[in-house]
Protein backbone atom coordinates (compact mmCIF):
# COMPACT_ATOMS: atom_id res chain seq x y z
CA UNK A 1 0.00 0.00 0.00
CA UNK A 2 3.03 2.31 0.92
CA UNK A 3 4.31 1.83 -2.65
CA UNK A 4 1.07 2.18 -4.67
CA UNK A 5 0.88 5.93 -2.58
CA UNK A 6 4.56 6.45 -3.80
CA UNK A 7 3.84 5.65 -7.36
CA UNK A 8 0.17 8.02 -6.93
CA UNK A 9 2.56 10.55 -5.47
CA UNK A 10 4.93 10.32 -8.03
CA UNK A 11 2.71 10.16 -11.09
CA UNK A 12 3.06 6.89 -11.84
CA UNK A 13 -0.21 5.32 -12.78
CA UNK A 14 -0.48 1.49 -11.80
CA UNK A 15 -1.55 -0.90 -14.34
CA UNK A 16 -3.73 -3.90 -13.75
CA UNK A 17 -0.85 -6.25 -13.01
CA UNK A 18 0.28 -3.81 -10.30
CA UNK A 19 -3.39 -4.06 -8.74
CA UNK A 20 -3.82 -7.70 -9.42
CA UNK A 21 -0.23 -7.91 -7.54
CA UNK A 22 -1.60 -5.57 -4.48
CA UNK A 23 -4.45 -7.87 -3.84
CA UNK A 24 -2.36 -11.16 -3.62
CA UNK A 25 -0.46 -9.68 -1.38
CA UNK A 26 -3.03 -8.63 0.96
CA UNK A 27 -4.95 -12.18 0.56
CA UNK A 28 -1.09 -13.21 1.49
CA UNK A 29 -1.23 -11.58 4.21
CA UNK A 30 -4.50 -12.54 5.34
CA UNK A 31 -4.32 -16.07 4.69
CA UNK A 32 -0.26 -15.86 6.90
CA UNK A 33 -2.37 -14.16 9.72
CA UNK A 34 -4.86 -17.32 9.13
CA UNK A 35 -2.13 -19.43 9.90
CA UNK A 36 -0.36 -17.62 12.17
CA UNK A 37 -3.24 -18.23 14.67
CA UNK A 38 -3.83 -21.89 13.77
CA UNK A 39 0.09 -22.73 14.54
CA UNK A 40 0.03 -20.63 17.89
CA UNK A 41 -3.21 -22.12 19.26
CA UNK A 42 -4.47 -18.18 19.54
CA UNK A 43 -8.13 -18.33 19.92
CA UNK A 44 -10.29 -16.94 16.83
CA UNK A 45 -11.90 -14.53 18.58
CA UNK A 46 -15.21 -12.26 17.39
CA UNK A 47 -13.08 -9.33 16.12
CA UNK A 48 -10.24 -11.60 14.41
CA UNK A 49 -12.59 -13.71 12.80
CA UNK A 50 -14.99 -11.26 11.14
CA UNK A 51 -12.02 -9.31 9.94
CA UNK A 52 -10.59 -12.52 8.20
CA UNK A 53 -13.86 -13.66 6.78
CA UNK A 54 -14.56 -10.01 5.45
CA UNK A 55 -10.81 -9.68 3.59
CA UNK A 56 -11.00 -13.55 2.58
CA UNK A 57 -14.52 -13.10 0.74
CA UNK A 58 -13.60 -9.80 -0.69
CA UNK A 59 -10.12 -11.13 -2.25
CA UNK A 60 -12.22 -13.99 -4.04
CA UNK A 61 -11.26 -16.69 -1.12
CA UNK A 62 -15.07 -17.22 -0.24
CA UNK A 63 -14.54 -20.84 0.97
CA UNK A 64 -11.79 -19.63 2.95
CA UNK A 65 -14.16 -17.21 4.78
CA UNK A 66 -17.02 -19.87 5.14
CA UNK A 67 -14.12 -22.05 6.98
CA UNK A 68 -13.24 -18.99 9.21
CA UNK A 69 -16.82 -18.15 9.94
CA UNK A 70 -18.09 -22.00 9.87
CA UNK A 71 -15.04 -22.41 12.98
CA UNK A 72 -15.57 -19.44 15.09
CA UNK A 73 -17.22 -20.36 17.91
CA UNK A 74 -18.87 -16.75 18.74
CA UNK A 75 -20.46 -14.82 16.62
CA UNK A 76 -22.18 -11.17 16.71
CA UNK A 77 -24.56 -9.17 14.13
CA UNK A 78 -21.15 -7.99 12.54
CA UNK A 79 -19.44 -11.53 11.78
CA UNK A 80 -22.81 -12.84 10.37
CA UNK A 81 -23.76 -9.81 8.08
CA UNK A 82 -19.82 -9.93 6.91
CA UNK A 83 -20.79 -13.46 5.56
CA UNK A 84 -24.11 -12.44 4.47
CA UNK A 85 -22.18 -9.80 2.44
CA UNK A 86 -19.19 -12.12 0.86
CA UNK A 87 -22.06 -14.28 -0.30
CA UNK A 88 -23.48 -11.61 -1.85
CA UNK A 89 -20.47 -10.33 -3.48
CA UNK A 90 -19.97 -13.73 -5.24
CA UNK A 91 -23.70 -13.52 -6.56
CA UNK A 92 -24.64 -16.12 -4.14
CA UNK A 93 -28.34 -15.05 -3.00
CA UNK A 94 -29.49 -17.99 -2.20
CA UNK A 95 -26.78 -18.66 0.46
CA UNK A 96 -27.11 -15.11 1.63
CA UNK A 97 -31.47 -15.82 2.49
CA UNK A 98 -30.57 -20.03 3.72
CA UNK A 99 -27.73 -18.14 6.06
CA UNK A 100 -30.12 -15.10 6.77
CA UNK A 101 -32.52 -17.19 8.40
CA UNK A 102 -29.91 -19.47 10.07
CA UNK A 103 -28.79 -16.23 11.73
CA UNK A 104 -32.28 -15.28 12.86
CA UNK A 105 -32.54 -18.94 14.63
CA UNK A 106 -29.96 -18.55 16.11
CA UNK A 107 -31.10 -15.65 17.92
CA UNK A 108 -28.98 -12.70 16.48
CA UNK A 109 -30.77 -9.61 15.65
CA UNK A 110 -30.16 -7.82 11.95
CA UNK A 111 -29.32 -4.51 11.57
CA UNK A 112 -29.47 -2.06 8.75
CA UNK A 113 -26.02 -3.32 7.06
CA UNK A 114 -27.67 -7.01 7.23
CA UNK A 115 -31.06 -6.37 5.50
CA UNK A 116 -29.10 -3.90 2.69
CA UNK A 117 -26.77 -6.63 1.91
CA UNK A 118 -29.85 -9.48 2.44
CA UNK A 119 -31.94 -7.23 -0.33
CA UNK A 120 -28.67 -6.63 -2.51
CA UNK A 121 -28.40 -10.08 -2.92
CA UNK A 122 -31.98 -10.74 -3.80
CA UNK A 123 -32.15 -7.73 -6.28
CA UNK A 124 -29.25 -9.21 -8.11
CA UNK A 125 -30.40 -12.82 -8.09
CA UNK A 126 -33.64 -12.11 -8.68
CA UNK A 127 -35.15 -13.37 -5.43
CA UNK A 128 -38.42 -11.35 -5.28
CA UNK A 129 -40.53 -13.00 -2.47
CA UNK A 130 -37.58 -13.49 0.19
CA UNK A 131 -36.57 -9.89 -0.66
CA UNK A 132 -40.45 -9.07 -0.22
CA UNK A 133 -40.67 -11.10 3.13
CA UNK A 134 -37.45 -9.55 4.45
CA UNK A 135 -37.93 -5.99 3.79
CA UNK A 136 -41.40 -6.94 5.56
CA UNK A 137 -39.75 -8.48 8.46
CA UNK A 138 -37.15 -5.59 8.69
CA UNK A 139 -39.99 -2.71 9.12
CA UNK A 140 -42.76 -5.39 11.40
CA UNK A 141 -40.99 -7.63 13.19
CA UNK A 142 -37.55 -5.44 13.73
CA UNK A 143 -39.10 -1.82 13.62
CA UNK A 144 -36.13 -0.61 11.42
CA UNK A 145 -36.94 2.54 9.53
CA UNK A 146 -35.81 1.55 5.52
CA UNK A 147 -33.42 4.14 4.37
CA UNK A 148 -33.10 5.32 0.66
CA UNK A 149 -30.55 2.23 0.51
CA UNK A 150 -33.21 -0.33 1.42
CA UNK A 151 -35.86 1.91 -0.64
CA UNK A 152 -33.33 1.41 -3.70
CA UNK A 153 -32.52 -2.31 -3.26
CA UNK A 154 -36.08 -2.93 -3.51
CA UNK A 155 -37.16 -0.84 -6.63
CA UNK A 156 -34.24 -2.24 -8.39
CA UNK A 157 -35.40 -5.66 -7.31
CA UNK A 158 -38.84 -5.13 -8.88
CA UNK A 159 -37.52 -3.34 -12.17
CA UNK A 160 -34.94 -5.72 -12.47
CA UNK A 161 -37.99 -8.57 -12.45
CA UNK A 162 -39.64 -6.71 -14.91
CA UNK A 163 -42.17 -5.51 -12.14
CA UNK A 164 -42.49 -1.93 -13.05
CA UNK A 165 -46.24 -1.36 -12.14
CA UNK A 166 -44.98 -2.73 -8.96
CA UNK A 167 -41.86 -0.78 -8.59
CA UNK A 168 -44.02 2.67 -9.93
CA UNK A 169 -46.72 1.91 -6.54
CA UNK A 170 -43.63 0.60 -4.50
CA UNK A 171 -42.03 4.15 -4.83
Amino acid sequence: MALLQIMKLEGVKPNSSTLAGLLAACAAAGSCLNDYVEEEGLELDVVLGTALVDMFAKCGFLDKAIQIFENMEIKDVKSWTSMILGYGVHGQARNVVDLFYRMEEEGFRPNAVTFLGVLSACSHGGLVMEAMKCFEGMVQVYGFLPKIKHYGCMFDLLGRAGLLEEAHDFI
